[in-house]
């Protein structure tokens, strides 16, 4: 059984590919939101017929995935956008893809087939969304190029052959953030057997001011990256309030602003990587206690400092870390954000028993 790894590396186009870049960005959110409509259409015929009192087996069928998407495309897309033939077909195939698949969470979450929260019906994309789109198949000419169908040899900033290191790649997606292009490529990676961790056990709780208590008696901080980046982003948003609207300085403004984002998330996702693998590498057992932070997150003054843990994050990188090195992860009961506080306290007893559960 095979895994999957998404490889994340920074592009440096030139500004003919940049362009190029763009126009493919907008041609995927043209197919997506042309293809939504479409099947919002069907599904207002549908309505129409059902309380018309159509039998079922003659009601319109709704077009719903990337195939059925890719029939009406292919009559429809001389009239609905003469210039196709400019963009790689692929570009179209992935952003249907994408509706397929946001489709199928919505119906999936109808039923109650999909965990976690209620998955809403798909949303036009507006002009002002990120610019995105991707690629089936690419392949990788040199250590520091990728090669895009149609838009040719892409010089990456890292070394992508040791980054894939010979796996098979799935999907790529193009995406700009913070004026930056970055190529996410989706690596086939084999399940690995772990090896026999016999390393000792321990018990985690979470905190604000200590991040991560262990029983044993390690204690990490939490760096607090958004907090200690909210006084520049302040000014900055500021800033980009005095702007016009849609000018030269605003888009710059703009794009000042998501460079602090970007950073406090390098930051964040940073510290929870080096926290998430040494636990992963030097303990056999672990045992997480989940904490309830829906009622938290609606706390006004808990809300930002909650957001800013990324507890679940770090639950998630533990999960799959803690599958590569051999090692046990239990979760247990969740506590509520007044338990999870007084828990701390109770991180000091821990190297004496273990914390029952709540």
């Amino acid at each position: 059984m095979a895994d999957y790894e998404a490889v994340k590396v920074p592009l440096d186009p030139t500004p003919a590919q940049e362009r190029m870049f763009r126009m493919y960005a907008g041609a995927a959110r043209f197919a997506y939101n042309a293809a939504l409509a479409h099947m919002k259409e069907q599904l207002d015929e549908r309505k129409a017929q059902i309380e018309a009192g159509v039998a079922k087996k003659d009601l319109v069928k709704i077009d719903n995935n990337v195939v059925k998407f890719g029939y009406w495309w292919r009559a429809n897309r001389d009239t609905l956008a003469p210039w196709w033939p400019e963009v790689a077909s692929q570009v179209f195939n992935c952003a249907f893809d994408n509706l397929g698949h946001a489709s199928a969470n919505f119906l999936k979450s109808l039923s109650g087939k999909r965990q976690g929260g209620p998955v809403g019906f798909p949303k036009f994309k507006p002009r002002a969304a990120a610019k995105a789109f991707a690629f089936s198949t690419i392949t990788i000419p040199d250590a520091h190029g990728v090669k895009l169908p149609r838009i040719g040899r892409v010089h990456t900033l890292r070394n992508v052959e040791r980054l894939v290191a010979g796996r098979a790649t799935k999907t790529t997606t193009i995406r700009c953030e913070a004026g930056r292009w970055y190529a996410s490529i989706l690596c086939e990676t084999p399940t690995p057997t772990p090896p026999v961790n016999t390393k000792p056990e321990v018990w985690v709780v979470f905190g604000l001011d200590e991040y991560i208590a262990l029983s044993d008696g390690t204690r990490l901080t939490n760096p607090r990256p958004y907090r200690h980046a909210l006084a520049d982003l302040r000014k900055a948003s500021r800033d980009l309030s005095r702007k016009t609207h849609g000018s030269a300085r605003y888009m710059d403004q703009q794009r000042k602003v998501a460079r602090i984002h970007k950073r406090v998330k390098a930051l964040r996702d940073n510290a929870l990587h080096a926290a998430s693998k040494q636990l992963a590498e030097h303990y056999g057992v672990i045992h997480v206690q989940r904490i309830h932070l829906a009622r938290g997150m609606r706390h006004h003054v808990l809300a930002q400092s909650l957001a800013d843990a990324a507890f679940a994050e770090f639950t998630r990188q533990l999960t799959y870390k803690t599958a590569r090195t051999g090692a046990s992860m239990h979760m247990h009961e969740p506590m509520t954000v007044e338990q999870h506080v007084d828990a701390m306290a109770l991180a000091q007893r821990l190297a004496t028993g273990p914390l029952p559960d709540a």
